[in-house]
């Protein structure tokens, strides 16, 4: 065997590992962020459970490797209707990382443009460009109150 080969499959070898660890490192940073946007959430909606108008449940979701793929964040109604956030993996297109939020039939995208960036949303209804939004206490309250006002 040839010593270039050698080296070659060396080279290529070291590469791959060091792409698997910053991978690994990119996925505990995104896992971070959604944890983070998932205890914001919850400290919002803490009033609501307090008053047992809802409650929430967090979960994972995880890979043969024993590693989260993903985070779930379910809230439940008084009457069973529900909101549900589920991550997506993180460097989707056109952005760092995305969350969806369903409820009722509508369908969001909370997305991370960049690693430092704010959480911004938008929903889409075909392949026009939708307008994205800040996604902070007030839009969520303004959500949440549209939908609890869909309520037969």
């Amino acid at each position: 065997m040839s010593s270039h080969l050698i080296e070659i499959a060396k080279q290529k070898k070291q590469e791959w590992l060091n792409l698997r660890k910053n991978s690994h490192s990119e996925r505990k940073n995104w896992a971070k962020k959604v944890e983070e946007l998932y205890k914001q959430i919850i400290e919002w909606i803490k009033p609501l459970e307090e008053e047992e108008i809802l409650k929430y449940e967090l979960t994972q979701e995880i890979d043969e490797e024993k590693e989260p793929v993903s985070f779930i964040l379910g809230i439940t109604f008084f009457n069973d209707q529900t909101i549900l956030f589920q991550s997506e993996e993180f460097e989707v297109v056109g952005a760092y990382g995305r969350v969806d939020m369903e409820f009722g039939l509508r369908r969001l995208m909370i997305i991370l443009k960049d690693k430092e960036s704010d959480w911004i949303f938008t929903e889409r209804y075909g392949l026009e460009k939708t307008p994205t939004y800040d996604f902070n206490q007030e839009t969520f309250e303004q959500l949440v109150t549209e939908f609890i006002e869909s309520f037969s």
